[in-house]
């Protein structure tokens, strides 16, 4: 962590701008970053110096009092510049927000001031289809065991949400865990295809402690004291995918177009001297924006049905929740197939010199085919049409 700590970010131009600054850095060094492949400790530290990590917070808890909508456009530059930091960076935003689902009010405050007046970056270990992480009671609250794969941003974090069970009592609990205490191993293992740069890998806890300051209260998706405002962050981490999706496509069409422009040869039985005039990539590369712009006119439009439920807090009906998660489900349908589109057919835009390895514009494809992995697109899509079909809502889950 910086000595000297920024002060919190509390203006939406502000935050949009400091993004925009550091987004540019990244890019000019996104092909051998992505090369490389290591955790983005450098690139955490960058972003907590610009004072945006705690602008979800509340400004009566000392943090930016900023919105979704300005997070998101805030975090597009990082994202067109390399995928897998604008993942480990939204999954922060999302993780650190989610505190607020649960219903221990005391706690959560202590939490988002420690944020506020920390600059904490904010990782998860949550991946519903590993085993449990299992909690026991200890004095002054418990400890936690167990190993968790695909914990974006752990790795790079200071805290890390998650949720464990009780051996005595089989209670399932939010923890939150600190994540440079002993006990806790990141086993920077994550050597994927793409999203390189997004610290995905696993995370071990061995008797870590969690005090009891640090547990949020029930973490069930079901039974008797579920409430859907409780499950909003399933459909926001939903969301953040769709952005990366779509921020995604814009920098691989951005990255084509420059390309095409000072690069590119027209065919010789084109007819033009210029590849800009060609009919055929002037015909492409619009079908490809069109499409992108599709995607994301309806990520933007499940964004803000995300903040109109989000409003609502505790008060948000199963019904809300259910037109919410069908609205998110759409955007994640249309925004894959746009993603792997986009980061395939550049290469018919670009050529066939664009294949080179000094260009990198496979890392694009690499990105969008490995993100777009994270749960299978086609049950959104069932999703959308049960609904469509039968009036029925996606039932609450790890992943709706």
């Amino acid at each position: 962590m910086t000595e000297q700590l920024p002060p919190v970010i509390t203006d939406p131009a502000a935050a949009i701008d400091a993004l925009s600054v550091v987004a540019d850095g990244f890019a000019s060094v996104a092909v051998a970053r992505d090369k490389e492949g290591t955790a983005p400790f450098g690139e955490v530290e960058t972003v907590r110096a610009t004072g945006v990590l705690p602008v979800l917070v509340p400004r009566s808890r000392g943090g930016g009092g900023l919105d979704w909508h300005t997070v998101f456009t805030a975090l597009r530059p990082v994202i067109r510049a390399d995928a897998g930091l604008g993942h480990v960076f939204a999954y922060h935003f999302v993780n650190s927000w989610r505190l607020q689902l649960n219903e221990n009010e005391s706690r959560i405050e202590e939490l988002q001031r420690g944020l506020a007046a920390n600059h904490w970056f904010w990782g998860g270990a949550g991946n519903p289809r590993d085993a449990g992480l299992e909690l026991t009671p200890a004095e002054g609250g418990f400890t936690v065991t167990g190993r968790k794969f695909f914990a974006t941003g752990a790795q790079v974090s200071d805290r890390i949400t998650a949720t464990a069970t009780r051996v005595d009592s089989g209670e399932k609990l939010a923890i939150i865990i600190d994540a440079r205490q002993p006990g806790v191993v990141h086993h920077d293992d994550w050597a994927n295809i793409g999203q390189r740069l997004s610290a995905s890998g696993s995370v071990s806890f061995d008797a870590a402690r969690v005090p009891d300051a640090h547990v949020l209260g029930y973490g069930e998706q079901s039974g008797a004291r579920y409430r859907p405002y409780a499950s909003l962050s399933i459909l926001l981490f939903q969301l953040a995918l769709e952005h990366i999706h779509v921020g995604l496509a814009e920098g691989a069409l951005a990255a084509a177009a420059s390309y095409v422009r000072s690069t590119t040869k027209p065919w010789s039985t084109s007819g033009v001297e210029r590849a800009v005039d060609d009919p055929y990539i002037r015909e492409l590369i619009g079908d490809l924006t069109a499409a992108t712009r599709a995607s994301d006119a309806l990520t933007w439009r499940a964004t803000d049905a995300f903040a109109v439920a989000a409003d609502r807090g505790w008060q948000l009906t199963d019904d809300e929740r259910g037109e919410l998660a069908v609205e998110i489900a759409a955007a994640k349908v249309v925004s894959t197939k746009t993603a792997l589109d986009v980061s395939t057919r550049l290469f018919e835009l670009t050529g066939a010199r664009a294949t080179g390895e000094a260009y990198g514009f496979d890392r694009f494809w690499r990105n969008a085919r490995t993100i777009t992995l994270h749960d299978p697109v086609v049950y959104k899509a069932q999703e959308v049409g049960d609904h469509a079909l039968r009036g029925d809502y996606p039932e609450p889950s790890g992943y709706s």
